[in-house]
């Protein structure tokens, strides 16, 4: 059987982050014994990225988000699905900007945001000034000035076409941007009312899968629950069993028109026991198979 090789970029960072350590989570798992569990596949890694540490957080913020968009749009470009690896959850502005600069015009493009929070702040309604909790009001093009000049693109994701699942924690603020562009929210009561994890995610990227030209998933670990996930920078409790998001990850095949998948926040002084390193590996290997 051939070897998948997959396009790797790890983005040893948090600028966005409160505690900073999250930045050691690509070196972790790039020298990671789980690396075994990848059958018949194999990460082709970029040079770490790192940026230099300075006063001025948001010019660091673009530099890591011009690096970041310019290697997922190449990958795009190649038709190879790719994988970026963080570092906090701010990497999705160079991420996803990188796939909006390369998508044909006609074409559509549906992004799958899992995660615990709503990340959609700007800089005038966030409590905590943390950039890993602004991406995506950037994505949306509805940050203030300053934050929205922080991205590669002048292009933006549809509201509509963006799917938050495993919400569970965030403020009106978000909620009320969220709404105005009409993003899909799957918080953790709407996911309980629709039959569990297990269920609503197979049928929303199953239904993805069909009616998009490409989709991509964004996963911050803090959506899994911490008792199989405590390797984070926020944790945030009562949230999706690592067992029900691999089981469907699993049974579904991502070839056709997935073009890519981002995991942010893993932090490795918070992790037990190599728990969320290991599930790190699992999920690459149920959705690269």
């Amino acid at each position: 059987m051939s070897i998948k090789v997959i396009p790797t970029l790890g983005v040893s960072t948090c600028i966005g982050g409160p505690s900073k350590t999250c930045a050691n989570g690509p070196g972790v798992l790039k020298s990671s014994e789980y690396a075994l569990l990848l059958m018949n596949l194999e990460l082709e890694w970029e040079s770490l990225l790192e940026v230099s540490s300075n006063n001025d957080t948001l010019n660091m913020f673009y530099k890591q988000s011009c690096v970041i968009s310019q290697f997922t749009q190449q990958q795009f470009e190649e038709k190879k699905p790719f994988l970026v690896l963080g570092g906090d959850h701010s990497i999705a502005v160079g991420t996803w900007s990188g796939i909006l600069n390369q998508l044909p015009p006609e074409s559509t493009f549906a992004l799958i945001w899992i995660d615990a929070h709503m990340d959609a702040h700007t800089l005038n309604t966030s409590p905590s000034n943390n950039l890993h909790g602004m991406p995506v009001s950037i994505l949306l093009g509805e940050a203030d000035h300053k934050l929205q000049a922080c991205s590669p693109t002048t292009r933006f994701i549809d509201g509509r076409d963006t799917y938050f699942f495993g919400i569970r924690s965030y403020e009106a603020e978000e909620l009320v941007l969220l709404s105005k562009k009409n993003v899909n929210v799957f918080d953790i009561d709407r996911i309980e009312s629709g039959g569990g994890t297990q269920k609503v995610l197979k049928k929303l990227i199953g239904s993805i899968s069909r009616c998009y030209d490409y989709f991509a998933i964004s996963l911050d670990l803090d959506a899994i629950d911490p008792q199989d996930a405590p390797g984070v920078e926020t944790r945030a409790e009562l949230g999706i069993r690592a067992n029900d998001i691999l089981a469907v990850f699993n049974q579904l095949s991502f070839d056709k028109n997935f073009i890519g998948l981002e995991i942010a926040e893993f932090d490795p002084q918070h992790d037990i026991k190599q728990k969320t390193e290991k599930l790190i590996y699992q999920i690459i290997s149920s959705i690269y198979k």
